[in-house]
């Protein structure tokens, strides 16, 4: 009787698992009536910082680990960096962090709102982190987190990848960083 509650319990414990596996493999919200593919969220679009220190330090970076994994380097594309500059502005401006707005926008509209012909792959990154010495220092705490994690890495390594774009939005002493990945 005993093993078989053992076994039982095994049993619910591993239901249970996969339900939160199953359930967390979804990260966006519930699909709004229309997602806006059009534009980006004027608050945000607004508050988005251009490029700075910060963030060609963190294409530095991934360029870098893409080297020492005999990969090419990211082109950095304006466009790019536009929708990654906008999602940090409005990480901050709404208060969340995920890679779906309240709106339901995610990475792939994003990325049509300011390239509307745009046809290929496109995978992102985002991380917070604490603002620490130089920008360097804050790219490099960025990449051991997405080093850390393996669909960040991925993304960083992803051969079908050949352009990026970095944005970021600073509040409260923390740093929120956007990279969107894309290719043919």
């Amino acid at each position: 009787m005993t093993g078989y509650r053992r076994m039982a319990a095994s049993l619910g414990v591993l239901f249970l698992l996969a339900a939160c596996a199953s359930t967390q493999s979804n990260m966006a919200p519930p699909p709004p009536e229309r997602v806006n593919l059009t534009s980006l969220p004027q608050g945000a679009s607004a508050a988005a910082q251009g490029e700075n220190a910060l963030t060609r330090a963190v294409l530095a970076d991934i360029n870098d680990y893409r080297a020492k994994k005999s990969l090419p380097p990211l082109a950095e594309d304006q466009a790019l960096r536009r929708a990654a500059a906008v999602h940090s502005a409005d990480m901050v401006t709404r208060g969340f962090l995920g890679h779906f707005n309240p709106d339901g926008q995610g990475p792939n509209e994003r990325v049509k709102a300011v390239k509307p012909d745009f046809k290929g792959t496109v995978a992102e990154n985002i991380g917070v982190t604490a603002i620490s010495g130089t920008p360097d220092d804050t790219a490099a705490a960025l990449m051991k987190l997405w080093i850390a994690s393996p669909p960040h890495r991925q993304n960083m390594v992803g051969a079908a990848y050949t352009l990026a774009g970095v944005g970021a939005a600073e509040i409260d002493g923390k740093v929120f960083v956007t990279v969107v990945f894309a290719g043919s």
